[in-house]
């Protein structure tokens, strides 16, 4: 690429940045300085050049696969990151969908999984004992009658024109006649449902994400080859963002640092040509009863969160995994009571509300705007 080429380029990655910046300005407490990409000495140039081939116009998907914890599981991050990535780089589907309700628990409002029959089993991979062993999605839902699923998305692009569905019988290539909001998928008495990856049959962009309440690195052991299960999605980039429950368990600094490289190196060894992103999390507060009823009016903040983010730091480092380190981003330590005050940060005070991830979502892809 000549100069003028280069010079353009980086001008039209300002532009971006600063465009959705300035639609949505940012609290003064957030260090714009910190908002990059640490690249530990990774080299990312195939996935910029599959993201730019898009751009051209190149009849391709990149997927994108994000693993992590309650903060996932909503999907409020996520999705607006998805927006955002598909309107540079393309829509090629929403990916996956999770049938967590079936499963008993929250989820995403930008599709639906629903079923005319009751009574399911139901598996959480944080709530034990499993009476499923969960997915690749960390949940189980299997109806105790033969019934079916009607799966519905709402987002514009977010058809479907093609669809996998992973269960207890493994992977099915689901028949599609014509591209659909919605799809209805059979499901037999005891066989075990764990989602629905779609994509819409357009070049561009999909961004699955695996969130599950209450989950650390190390859980994701727990489940049945999890890291070979994960090849179903194809990923180029797999993105983790796990720390928040570490900060709230027993876990030493040792055994925080081996969880996430276990499962960075087993993922690893199934996608060896992936390209892999860390995020830290933002500071967290601690109730002074401990989570125990009834919850104290005081709070504190969780120093034990700034532990997790230095192991988190450290394991970066030590992978070559490049990191976005959202705990500085945010405003490091004593922010999060700037959070809470400006309505951003729920009132838990460790999850935010819905313009909290919003923000953190744009923040996100901006550092990857630039470092792409």
């Amino acid at each position: 690429m000549n100069l003028k080429r280069l010079s353009a380029a980086f001008a039209a990655a300002v532009s971006v940045a600063a465009a959705v910046s300035a639609a949505n300005p940012v609290p003064a407490y957030i260090d714009l300085e910190a908002n990059q990409i640490k690249m530990n000495n990774a080299d990312w140039s195939k996935l910029s050049a599959r993201l730019k081939a898009l751009q051209a116009g190149k009849d391709t998907v990149v997927r994108v696969l994000h693993i992590g914890d309650s903060h996932i599981q909503a999907e409020f991050v996520t999705n607006e990151l998805r927006r955002l990535l598909q309107e540079r780089y393309g829509n090629a589907g929403r990916g996956l969908l999770m049938p967590l309700r079936l499963a008993g628990t929250n989820q995403s409002h930008d599709f639906s999984a629903t079923s005319p029959l009751k009574d399911w089993t139901q598996t959480r991979l944080l709530k034990y004992p499993w009476p499923l062993r969960p997915g690749v999605t960390g949940i189980a839902a299997a109806p105790k009658e033969n019934t079916t699923v009607t799966w519905r998305t709402t987002v514009p692009g977010h058809t479907i024109a093609s669809a996998k569905l992973l269960s207890s019988k493994g992977k099915t290539n689901v028949a599609i006649s014509s591209p659909s909001d919605s799809l209805v998928t059979p499901v037999e008495a005891g066989t075990a449902i764990y989602g629905l990856i779609t994509e819409n049959g357009k070049p561009g962009l999909t961004y699955s994400a695996i969130g599950n309440n209450g989950a650390c690195y190390n859980d994701y052991s727990l489940v049945d080859s999890f890291a070979a299960q994960t090849r179903v999605f194809e990923p180029e980039l797999i993105v983790l963002s796990m720390g928040t429950n570490e900060a709230f368990s027993y876990m030493t600094d040792d055994e925080i640092k081996r969880s996430a490289h276990d499962l960075i190196n087993a993922l690893r060894a199934y996608h060896p040509q992936a390209e892999f992103l860390m995020l830290t999390p933002m500071e967290c507060q601690r109730n002074r009863n401990h989570g125990h009823r009834p919850l104290s009016p005081y709070y504190d903040i969780n120093t034990r969160n700034e532990r997790v983010v230095r192991m988190l730091r450290k394991v970066a480092a030590e992978e070559n995994v490049p990191l976005w380190d959202f705990y500085a981003v945010a405003g490091g330590r004593g922010t999060s009571e700037k959070w809470l005050e400006d309505k951003l940060m729920n009132k838990d005070r460790i999850h935010l509300l819905k313009p909290g991830y919003e923000l953190e979502a744009r923040l996100l892809f901006d550092a990857l705007v630039k470092a792409l």
